[in-house]
């Protein structure tokens, strides 16, 4: 038997994100709200207005409520975190007043730094729970965790390194408080790749199909992959490699370092695709999928190729050795390993058997670990727990 929430049979929970590009955690949200709602939990996106249209329009299309209020986020200009903090008591005002007008119970806050949300929903009365999904975080983020967690009721990670990360020296206390291991999702059933055709871009290039995706940023350690790049071209012909994903405006320096390596490496097979609404027509048209990251906790892109059967080779971030295992239904080598990306993409241009068996062992981990179903779940029961006041772990 399903526990009830306050009012009988469903309860209220507020996702707030201070950023409304649409990203990770935003894909989470608009997932996992949506799955929710079957679950007897109705999920209120609470985003702000600036820079959110696309993922106001997706969560609509998927009928999860969302408010859009006034809310300034950290940014790299001094005038924006200015703004931040002249704006800061009637933002988190506003913010009280909007989760006691919905009756939320519980606060879903994301990132580490997320004052504005937690002291919100301290304040209106909520259960807080604080999503925690960084691998590498400046001093000043720890230290806001640090500030931030005795007003928390619970915790959220995405794997056992990001609660390694922020939970070693923390207070025996807090550290006693109910948390779950949980993975960011991917929707197998819609990422199943009889059900896409592959994108004509990528197909136009006729040879073997090298792809990562995710927003352009060092993290990604695309210079790695350019690096890669180079290597493969010496050992083998016909290949194209394929950089998916946003270039966002701050990254304007980091862009322009990968092409001046793209352009004094003569490599002519490296693209740039750009951002896209249809990854898994991508997918569909990669042969194999690498992740070159340097930092992630639940590599949300390396899910998605996992669902859409893709032989993988990625770097040991984040979860991502939980479920690849070498060999089995991927490879994994280590950060900044260029030489070991090269040999195993090399391997893998070579066996296109080997491709497919992988890919398809890949997928049946994401069936049976990472789909959004599971995660809506794990999701639901631990938002009873943090109701019941029950100190019990969820583990992914």
């Amino acid at each position: 038997m399903r526990p009830e929430g306050k009012r009988g049979g469903s309860i209220k929970v507020a996702n707030v994100v201070l950023d409304g590009r649409f990203g990770g955690p935003q894909n989470r949200i608009l997932q996992v709200g949506e799955r929710l709602k079957g679950l007897g939990v109705e999920t209120i996106a609470i985003i702000p207005k600036v820079d959110s249209e696309t993922f106001y329009e997706k969560l609509l299309q998927r009928n999860v409520s969302v408010r859009r209020l006034s809310l300034h986020r950290l940014k790299r200009s001094m005038w924006g975190n200015l703004f931040m903090l002249l704006f800061f008591l009637p933002e988190l005002a506003a913010l009280v007043r909007c989760l006691r007008r919905e009756q939320v119970e519980i606060v879903h806050c994301n990132t580490a730094w997320q004052v504005k949300g937690v002291l919100a929903g301290k304040i209106a009365g909520c259960k807080v729970v604080l999503h925690l999904n960084s691998t590498w975080v400046p001093w000043w983020m720890r230290a806001c965790f640090s500030f931030l967690a005795p007003f928390c009721d619970a915790f959220i990670v995405s794997g056992y390194r990001v609660k390694d990360l922020f939970f070693v020296g923390l207070n025996e206390r807090h550290q006693k408080k109910p948390l779950a291991d949980i993975q960011p999702p991917v929707d197998a059933k819609r990422l199943d790749p009889g059900k896409h055709e592959a994108d004509p871009r990528l197909v136009h290039a006729d040879g073997v199909r090298i792809t990562t995706v995710g927003n352009v940023n060092p993290e990604k350690g695309l210079e790695y992959f350019v690096e890669m790049a180079r290597l493969l071209t010496q050992r083998h012909a016909g290949l194209f490699f394929f950089i998916v994903g946003e270039l966002p405006t701050t990254q304007k320096r980091y862009e322009r370092r990968l092409r001046r390596l793209i352009t004094q490496y003569q490599l002519n097979n490296v693209a740039f695709y750009g951002p896209t609404d249809d990854v898994a027509s991508v997918l569909k048209a990669t042969d194999i999928f690498v992740c070159s990251s340097v930092t992630e906790s639940g590599p949300m892109s390396v899910w998605e190729a996992m669902a859409m059967e893709k032989a993988i080779v990625s770097t040991d971030v984040g979860a991502v050795s939980t479920y690849i295992r070498d060999g089995e239904n991927g490879f994994v080598v280590a950060v900044k390993d260029v030489q070991g990306l090269s040999d195993r993409v090399s391997v893998l241009t070579e066996d296109k058997e080997l491709r497919f068996r992988l890919g398809r062992r890949a997928r049946i981990t994401a069936e049976e670990n990472l789909d959004v179903g599971l995660c809506a779940e794990k999701h639901w029961r631990f938002y009873h727990q943090v109701l019941a006041g029950e100190p019990v772990a969820v583990e992914s």
